[in-house]
């Protein structure tokens, strides 16, 4: 009733609302997330993920966002040091509490780390320090989109979409860096390593939203609600092929431009 507190939302709801979007056993699932849109969730971050692992199951993966808020650009000339053991995920309470939950593993990425759980973790997040682009060839991105992954925006829209990155920087948008960097990653035996990298370039605004409607048309897409949260379920590969057809018609399709 209207003006009445709303009940907690418990592990048990969230994981109906997951599968009536259309969330499968046996999914890899990359999940960029809002934990305060949702509403109040009975054992916060933590009932998140256990609903999101319930639902996936014992063959499922998941996966989410583990790396530091701010420019990639900005970063690396600051000469960020990433240390997998601890460096904290600043992409929300469920990533951070994903990222202390025991057994999950961690990218050796000091820009674009994501953290996974699940039947292919490892395979999946392997070799990432070789990227020099974080989110271009070879990277646990492209892993995700060839392998038929999906990616879940929970209270989140496609501004958040990270996947994105990997599409411009490999579809032939102007968005790769000329500069190389020189970060350092430490692993989870305390050895440091340079991770040569190449970032996005600075200043670009992008219009990551105008893909929902190429998406929906294309019916690449599903809305749903979880808990007060508006859900987004997108299937990787028809992204990527979507967008990249974009690409080709328009390399700036991603770019915000400023016509004087």
């Amino acid at each position: 009733m209207d003006g009445q507190p709303r009940p907690a939302l418990t592990r048990e709801a969230i994981a109906a609302d997951l599968g009536a979007l259309g969330l499968r056993c046996g999914d890899c699932l990359l999940v960029h997330s809002s934990l305060s849109s949702l509403g109040f969730v009975e054992g916060g971050p933590e009932t998140v993920i256990s609903a999101l692992l319930d639902v996936l199951g014992p063959e499922g993966t998941l996966v989410l966002p583990s790396f530091q808020k701010g420019s990639e650009h900005v970063l690396v000339r600051q000469g960020v040091r990433f240390d997998v053991r601890s460096s904290p995920s600043e992409m929300g309470a469920i990533s951070e509490a994903f990222r202390r939950r025991p057994g999950v593993v961690r990218s050796l990425s000091p820009t674009h780390c994501l953290a996974a759980l699940g039947r292919n973790a490892q395979a999946l997040l392997a070799g990432h320090a070789n990227c020099t682009v974080s989110a271009g060839r070879g990277s646990p991105f492209e892993r995700l989109v060839q392998g038929g992954g999906r990616i879940l925006l929970l209270g989140v829209t496609h501004a958040s979409d990270t996947t994105l990155h990997y599409i411009e920087n490999t579809g032939g948008a102007p968005t790769v860096c000329r500069e190389r960097f020189s970060p350092v990653v430490i692993d989870t035996q305390g050895a440091e390593s340079i991770v040569p990298t190449f970032p996005h370039m600075p200043g670009l605004r992008r219009r990551y939203e105008r893909v929902e409607e190429l998406l929906l048309t294309a019916g690449a897409q599903r809305h749903g609600r979880v808990g007060q949260a508006t859900a987004r379920l997108v299937q990787a590969g028809a992204m990527d092929a979507l967008v990249r057809a974009e690409l080709r018609r328009d390399p700036l399709y991603l770019i915000e431009v400023y016509t004087p």
